[in-house]
Order: C-alpha cells, then structure tokens, then sequence
C-alpha cells in the first residue's frame, strides 16, 4: 500500500513576524489598560486621600480658631484678675496707712493734715504721703518721726519744714514730714494665731 503524504501547512499563513507583531501589540495593549486602571485606581485613591485632608484641614482650622478664641479669652480673664488684684491689694493701703501713723503718735503732738503725693522716684511700691502737724516740743516732734522709721510699712520719713510758734503762751512745733508706704518685709511681721483656729 502506497503511503500518502499531506502537505504542511505553516500556522497563522506562516508569517512568524506577523505573530510576534500582533503578540507585542497585545502585550502593548494589556500593558498600557493595566497602566491606565492602575492610574485610575490610584486618582481614585488620591481623591478620596484630598477629600479626607480637607476635611481634616476644615475641622482643624475650626479647632484652631476655637482655641485662639479661648486664648483670647483666657488674656481677657487674667487682665481682669490683675486689675482685681492690684485694686485689692491697695484697698486697705490708707486705712493700715492711718492706723500706722497713730500708733506712731506720741503725746502732746497732733496732726492737722496728711495728704497722698507723688512718689518721690519710680520705684516706690506704694503711695507717698506727706503728714503737717503741731508737736509740744522739739523731743515729741523726734519721737514722733523715730516711731514712723520703726513702723515696717512707713519708709524714708523726711522732715521738710518746722518752725516754732506761740500759742496761747505757749510754744508749740510746727512741722511739715513726708514719707512712703510700702510693703513690709516678711521678717517684720509676727504672725500670732488665733485662739481656737489651731
């Protein structure tokens, strides 16, 4: 039996470079949709990253102005608690003031006159005062300024003017002091405890 022979047929019409163009052009195509999903994806992601950021961005602007506004608040506050604190501080000054010059006081010397002034330099913490007054005798007008210097709260007594007068045939000082209040220092005062508050 003779045998039979079918002639080859090359695949795809035989053409290799046709084959390997059209499978390059495929790759292209699955390379460059890969690329273009893959870019989408990652707008996408950018997008809702943007989205989220401003959100943030929003809600911390709001948070941040809230904030400066506490603040605000807060400097407001403390200014008043200063004013409050300085106008308390000073609320007893002339009262403690007075209460200090009398205990100074000695016999036989008498004030007609005490009357606030300016400090003499910008250092002082509290008010200048200047005292006028009549004293019996020279040695109660010394006593009296010695018994100021010894006060903790009066400072830098000055004589500024005396002059003797007659009155009533008598001879009496007249005498013009300044000085300045101030805080005592905190070795000066005792502090006793009340009975019944140990």
């Amino acid at each position: 039996m003779p045998k039979l022979r079918l002639p080859v047929v090359p695949a795809f019409g035989g053409n290799l470079k046709q084959v390997a163009a059209v499978g390059i052009g495929l790759l292209i195509v699955l390379i460059a949709g890969f690329a273009i999903w893959r870019m989408g994806a990652r707008q996408a992601q950018l997008e809702v990253r943007i989205e989220r950021e401003a959100a943030d961005s929003t809600r911390y602007a709001a948070t941040i102005e809230l904030v400066r506004s506490l603040q605000a608040r807060q400097d407001t506050i403390q200014q008043k608690i200063e004013v409050i604190r300085s106008v308390d501080t000073r609320r007893y000054v002339w009262p403690h003031l007075m209460s200090e010059i009398s205990l100074a006081l000695p016999e036989y010397t008498w004030l007609s006159e005490v009357t606030s002034g300016e400090p003499a330099d910008s250092l002082s913490t509290g008010p200048h005062f200047t005292i006028q007054g009549n004293a019996g005798s020279t040695p109660a007008l010394t006593r009296f300024m010695k018994n100021l210097e010894s006060s903790p709260y009066v400072h830098g007594v000055n004589l500024i003017t005396t002059e003797q007068e007659v009155v009533e045939g008598r001879t009496i000082q007249r005498f013009s002091l300044e000085a300045s209040y101030g805080p005592a220092d905190v070795g000066a005062i005792e502090a006793i405890p009340i009975l019944g508050l140990e």
